[in-house]
């Protein structure tokens, strides 16, 4: 065990990787308690899928990939937003109109791209032993923001995901707050892509919180906990990923898997033990 841990904490590659995956690791598990709390799993499933006709349109275009496909999300995020506000579109709708069309929009763009240009197994799978300098400083002044946000709105946002009618009440904007976390759920989005890929970046922002819901009561416990969860999958996905070679992306999914079924194993069985 100890010639292992030293071989991976020696290896470049590996070294290079540790610091934006965990750095992306905190970002989604204080973002996924708010997916979960307002029910936004299916729009998380919509915005990575449509955020592929961003990196179609950095690759067609020549433009930096992850801040194309950052604004995107965000623009599509915004958009589900707006149009439940329109008659006879519900959010669901809206969601699977605009996944379907960006979708189609991103495989045709990338299709006529060439191959050498594109990482196509990366993009749908995450591949953070790739990234770059630049992808690195692009993550960290993402996660700032991101961040930052939920420092100044995480309270509000929180109120308004059990009681939206007392929480305006009380002098919350309601809707512009919405329209912010929907934008900043569409940037933590793409922030995942590098490490989780398109298919599997939901995991990410709803697993974490899911593995804690079972043992918090309060927004700060809930918040730890799922931190706890988020880091000690992605650290462990790493070390599986090394020592056996698989995708890195899909051994965090994985392993965040794992300790959701122990989590919820242990909060079945806890009542049991109790009596």
């Amino acid at each position: 065990m100890i010639d292992f841990l030293g071989a991976f904490f020696s290896s470049p590659v590996m070294l290079g990787a540790l610091f934006p995956a965990l750095l992306i690791a905190v970002v989604t598990s204080s973002m996924s308690m708010m997916v979960l709390a307002h029910r936004l799993s299916f729009l998380t499933v919509g915005v990575s899928h449509a955020s592929l006709a961003g990196l179609g349109l950095a690759v067609t275009l020549s433009l930096p990939l992850l801040p194309t496909a950052a604004v995107t999300a965000v623009v599509i995020a915004l958009l589900l937003a707006l149009l439940p506000k329109r008659q006879g579109i519900n959010e669901d709708a809206g969601t699977g109109v605009l996944f379907a069309g960006s979708m189609a929009l991103g495989v045709i763009l990338i299709s006529n791209a060439n191959s050498y240009e594109v990482d196509l197994f990366g993009l749908l799978f995450g591949n953070i032993l790739t990234v770059s300098e630049q992808d690195t400083l692009w993550i960290s002044w993402g996660s700032a923001f991101v961040l930052l946000s939920l420092m100044i709105w995480a309270r509000s946002w929180w109120s308004m995901a059990f009681d939206v009618i007392t929480a305006k009440a009380s002098g919350i904007a309601t809707s512009r707050l919405r329209l912010i976390l929907y934008a900043v759920v569409g940037l933590t989005v793409v922030m995942c892509v590098k490490l989780a890929g398109i298919v599997l970046t939901t995991g990410l922002l709803v697993l974490p919180a899911a593995c804690a819901w079972f043992w918090g009561r309060s927004m700060l416990g809930l918040w730890l906990l799922s931190l706890l969860f988020s880091m000690f999958g992605t650290m462990s996905g790493l070390m599986w990923s090394y020592q056996y070679d698989w995708p890195s992306g899909a051994s965090i999914i994985f392993m965040l898997c794992v300790c959701f079924l122990f989590s919820w194993a242990g909060a079945w069985l806890k009542p049991i033990e109790s009596r």
